[in-house]
């Protein structure tokens, strides 16, 4: 965290943006595979993803790359020294005012 904001602050007058994205729970071929060793791989996926409390899925890759892509264009020509958490919320569930495990 510190080293984004540091660099973004210290780029800024050359017109370098700096950025963190941030991904969790991203169903990659190799997180599939994962899920194959478990005993009941679909009920594995299926806790996980319930966990997230946007939409109750994981985030693929093309999200990710999505996010990377709107910030290396103009369309974020102002946006600097931020931490861009693409999970559906997952890494703030336990966070939530009020929130219930698994019951949204």
């Amino acid at each position: 965290n510190a080293l984004t904001r540091e660099w973004a602050v210290a780029l800024a007058p050359y017109k370098i943006r700096v950025n963190c994205v941030i991904p969790a729970e991203c169903l990659t071929d190799q997180y599939e595979q994962f899920f194959q060793t478990q005993t009941n791989p679909e009920a594995t996926k299926k806790a996980i993803a319930d966990l997230v409390p946007f939409a109750q899925r994981l985030t693929t890759p093309e999200e990710i790359a999505q996010t990377i892509v709107f910030l290396a264009s103009d369309r974020s020509s102002h946006t600097t020294g931020q931490f861009i958490f693409v999970d559906g919320g997952y890494t703030h569930f336990d966070r939530a005012v009020g929130h219930e495990h698994n019951k949204w």
